[in-house]
């Protein structure tokens, strides 16, 4: 289908908001296993427990290597081996983070503020208000996975609309494919590779 008004006006609104430079801290390393760190505009260093994060700063894990980060908006991020994202805007308007590699998971409380949240991603736009989900490559492409809420999953024009326990897969170069439940082994595979357990 046709990306609906709502998605097509928010989301540039979320992606002109990254545009502006960089902030105050916005957030905090909780765990890190093996390496991880912050690339930003001071330079590149590494992160460890209570180690601060600012806007526009890219959090890259290494091999076998997992990163959990608090975010403002009671935001909680994990990131698995070698991923890479960068913290686009974070802030009461919305918040915006740009994926450029590596399995991911974002959840925030049910009681959190619903303010809008924009995951972008080279193979699709992942548009949230209040959930927990999980993304990365998989053997089928780009994998999303809705644990909690629902998620708008956008590539190539089309949109899918997933809601919890549902799944979508967005092959190279392709469209979302229609949203399906993930069978157990698969959703266990997808939050291990980020450090949880279903």
């Amino acid at each position: 289908m046709i990306l609906p008004r709502r998605l097509a006006l928010a989301a540039p609104a979320l992606l002109l908001a990254a545009a502006g430079p960089p902030s105050a801290q916005v957030g905090e390393a909780v765990e890190v296993v093996g390496s991880a760190r912050a690339d930003g505009a001071t330079g590149s260093r590494r992160l460890a427990p209570a180690a601060s994060l600012a806007q526009g700063d890219t959090l890259v894990t290494g091999t076998a290597s997992l990163l959990r980060a608090r975010l403002r908006g009671e935001i909680d991020l994990r990131l698995g081996a070698e991923a890479r994202l960068r913290l686009d805007s974070l802030g009461a308007g919305g918040t915006t983070l740009r994926r450029s590699a590596g399995p991911f998971w974002f959840s925030r409380p049910a009681t959190a503020p619903r303010s809008p949240v924009a995951v972008v991603s080279p193979a699709a736009l992942i548009a949230v208000r209040g959930t927990a989900f999980w993304g990365g490559e998989t053997a089928e492409g780009f994998s999303v996975f809705v644990a909690r809420g629902a998620a708008e999953v956008s590539a190539q024009g089309q949109l899918v609309v997933l809601t919890a326990g549902q799944g979508t897969d967005v092959p190279p170069g392709g469209a979302p494919e229609a949203p399906v439940a993930w069978a157990a082994s698969r959703i266990a595979a997808a939050l291990a590779a980020v450090g949880l357990t279903p």
